[in-house]
């Protein structure tokens, strides 16, 4: 309901329904309908439909990018990925060009950083590339090699076959099927784990997967505090644990060098200072394959035919939602 007491003014929309749906497809369906007004997290291939039907499609930066994040726990994780060798290897095994190319029609650019498309990533970085040649040198060199003749590497009798979690969206099953295909051409084998939404996101004390350290990859798109870019799910102190449940590094890395460094930019008033501290942190996390990018995922919404004045902002969606009116 509109409140009349707000102190812009009466807002032109009385009321405003939100409709939960069961998936995509019911979403679409009512957009094109008519049925609903506005939409978000539009898919790529219901992007080319809804424009055919004359509903519009916005696109927003809001600091969120699609990236894999590994475990690191040395008890919890897999071996192999201890080894930076192997977490390079990984990175240049699977063609993320080609995957936003493919299954996102395009519309898509692969991410280089958890903090693509902000003032706070070092310009020089670029997403790794597709080299697979590379890739299995890296893994010889590191030793994982494939002694049974199996299809997959293996060392001192344990085979290189991750768990690779994600939530139940189309999109990110594809995703999967596409990056176990590669990797395999490497000899890296995947256990394809998909979960419910609440279930995948669930926290350390409710046994979610990520936290408790199930999943030796697991992917989802994220941002901290933006626009700025401070987050603190990489401090050591936030790993979970039975006596601090709710921390939220839950790849559970513990780098005293990423630490420090995030200790010091949160002290720094001045940007260019703390830009620069910030280009080390990017770097760092980069070079490290402590989170791979997949694509940047800006926010996109589908505003219908009816709905007028809309403005959208990555840090305040519906800013403007005073100014939103109906036509006729």
């Amino acid at each position: 309901m509109a409140n009349e007491n707000y102190w812009l003014g009466q807002p032109n929309i009385d009321e405003i329904y939100i409709r939960f749906v069961p998936d995509d497809a019911s979403q679409v369906a009512a957009l094109i309908a008519g049925d609903g007004d506005l939409g978000t997290f539009i898919t790529a291939s219901d992007v080319v439909q809804l424009e055919e039907a004359g509903v519009e499609v916005l696109w927003t930066v809001s600091g969120y990018n699609e990236g894999w994040y590994f475990n690191l726990d040395p008890e919890l994780g897999h071996p192999a990925l201890q080894d930076l060798r192997v977490r390079q290897a990984i990175a240049l095994a699977f063609d993320r060009a080609a995957l936003v190319n493919d299954l996102l029609l395009g519309m898509y650019t692969p991410a280089a950083t958890y903090w693509d498309r902000t003032a706070y990533v070092d310009p020089a970085l670029e997403p790794w590339p597709f080299d697979p040649a590379r890739a299995e040198a890296l893994l010889d060199e590191a030793g994982w090699i494939d002694s049974n003749a199996d299809g997959t590497r293996d060392k001192d009798g344990v085979e290189l076959i991750l768990r690779y979690g994600t939530a139940d969206r189309q999109i990110r099953i594809d995703t999967q099927a596409v990056a176990q295909q590669q990797l395999a051409a490497v000899g890296i084998g995947t256990d394809l784990l998909v979960y419910s939404y609440d279930t995948f996101f669930n926290g350390y004390g409710q046994d979610g997967p990520m936290p408790t350290g199930q999943l030796d990859i697991f992917q989802f798109s994220t941002t901290a505090n933006f626009p700025d870019p401070d987050t603190s799910e990489w401090y050591c102190s936030e790993i979970p644990t039975d006596e601090s449940p709710d921390g939220l590094n839950w790849q559970r890395l513990c780098d005293p060098e990423l630490d420090e460094l995030f200790a010091l930019e949160i002290t720094q008033v001045d940007f260019a200072e703390r830009q620069q501290t910030f280009y080390q942190i990017s770097r760092h996390i980069f070079e490290n394959v402590y989170w791979l990018g997949m694509w940047q995922d800006p926010d996109n919404f589908a505003i219908g035919s009816r709905l007028e004045n809309v403005k959208l902002s990555g840090v305040s969606p519906f800013y403007n939602i005073i100014e939103w009116d109906l036509n006729p």
